[in-house]
């Protein structure tokens, strides 16, 4: 078995992997567990992520517009709303993309939130009505 590399960057640890099978260094690697929170856009809940901007929407070819957004999320019983967020919108069917880069910021401003770094902008009421009750 081939012993793996060390890397300097993560550009260099991908063109490995994307040049080498993975089996041949299985005996080199070592298990690890991890925890994901994956976040959901209430207001565009078919919002796909993607790794780079493409010329045209993925799904059917059309054209894409450049668009603004809010990103609203759920955490801990309370939403919040992120501003300002670019996407992608197809011309002709309405597909909606996001850049991974602009998700990680989405992230990265929700973890700092979550972890109290950072003070939101404004404030806003939100009325809640049950269905139960207004019957």
């Amino acid at each position: 078995m081939s012993k793996i590399p060390e890397f300097e960057t993560l550009d260099e640890a991908v063109e490995f992997w994307e040049t080498h099978d993975s089996t041949d260094y299985w005996q080199d690697m070592e298990e690890v567990t991890f925890e994901v929170e994956l976040h959901r856009n209430l207001l565009h809940p078919k919002l796909t992520i993607l790794a780079y901007r493409p010329k045209h929407c993925p799904r059917c070819r059309q054209n894409l517009d450049d668009i603004v957004i809010e990103y609203i999320a759920h955490e801990n019983g309370r939403l919040l709303i992120i501003r300002d967020v670019p996407a992608l919108r197809c011309q002709t069917n309405g597909h909606e993309y996001i850049l991974e880069e602009t998700f990680d910021r989405v992230e990265q401003l929700l973890e700092l939130e979550r972890t109290q770094r950072v003070q939101p902008t404004e404030r806003l009421s939100v009325p809640v009505f049950s269905l139960k009750k207004a019957a």
